[in-house]
């Protein structure tokens, strides 16, 4: 049978049973008011780098040509979202290496401290951080994609965490799930690499911030 009749078929199912193909609602969110600064994308390899929760496995990071390529994924969803005045990531790293610079020699502060002093320096009311806790590419052999990023939306001078979206997600084959046949037909009935799955977390999490 063809590809495409196949995709026809089960087009046709998922819209039969809309509850168990539709994408989970995102409640609109209102955009934040002020000045945003957006970091860029940053690997924990440590436990104690992460705003919160904890890593999958610690010591191991991500390529920096992923992570260049997941910026420029982030800076057009913002653009496609009509968010184009914001403190950019390159703005946002001067301050990075400044604070890194300030607290030479003295004890390490805390993730959620850096950023914060971060957000000081710009100056910026929200400062977004986007961090990759792991990420696995779609290999042969059954091995498919999968990626893991939270996406945090700190309000600088009320020093609290206005939104945290997390993303952990691995294609499985339909058989495997079919609560994910909304997934599988929105990418065409084929195995994805990592890139994809990131960009629909990037999507997701700014739409739940409002951004």
């Amino acid at each position: 049978m063809p590809k495409r009749t196949i995709l026809s078929i089960l087009a046709l199912v998922c819209a039969v049973a809309l509850s168990a193909c539709a994408p989970k609602p995102i409640t609109p969110q209102a955009r934040p008011m002020g000045k945003i600064a957006v970091a860029a994308f940053s690997a924990p390899k440590y436990n104690w780098e992460l705003l919160a929760g904890y890593l999958p496995e610690e010591g191991k990071g991500v390529k920096q040509e992923i992570l260049a390529k997941l910026d420029d994924d982030l800076s057009q969803a913002l653009r496609a979202h009509g968010v184009k005045s914001y403190i950019t990531p390159a703005a946002t790293r001067q301050c990075q290496e400044i604070v890194v610079f300030e607290r030479a020699g003295k004890s390490r502060e805390s993730a959620w401290a850096y950023w914060l002093n971060v957000g000081r320096c710009l100056p910026a009311d929200f400062i977004l951080v986007p961090q990759v806790l792991s990420w696995k590419d779609l290999e042969g052999g059954g091995n498919p994609a999968s990626v893991v990023m939270d996406l945090y939306l700190l309000d600088v001078q009320g020093q609290r965490v206005v939104a945290r979206y997390h993303f952990d997600e691995t294609q499985k084959a339909l058989t495997d799930n079919l609560l994910d046949m909304g997934k599988f037909v929105r990418r065409g009935g084929e195995w994805v690499n990592a890139e994809v799955l990131a960009k629909e977390g990037i999507e997701a999490g700014l739409r739940e911030m409002g951004l």
